[in-house]
């Protein structure tokens, strides 16, 4: 796992967490088509990098470290702007 993220990236990795926890599993797809397609080559690095998996379904869920990352409440990932 790869602990450098940009800050779009874990501002991307706290909606996906917040977005699990209220029982939503979104695609690539899901988010590109909310957000934009310029979402997708950070969903990509994240999945690259081990914060983000894809399920069977094509969901994304968060890797088991990028949930502790998560629920440290820290500054995840020394995020690089």
């Amino acid at each position: 796992m790869e602990f450098n993220i940009t800050a779009e990236e874990e501002a991307l990795v706290h909606d996906i967490a917040d977005r699990l926890r209220a029982g939503d599993f979104p695609t690539d797809d899901d988010l590109a088509e909310e957000l934009g397609n310029e979402v997708r080559p950070h969903l990509s690095s994240l999945v690259t990098k081990g914060w983000l998996v894809v399920d069977a379904q094509r969901s994304l869920t968060l890797s088991r470290i990028a949930r502790a990352a998560i629920s440290s409440g820290r500054d995840i990932g020394g995020a690089q702007a």
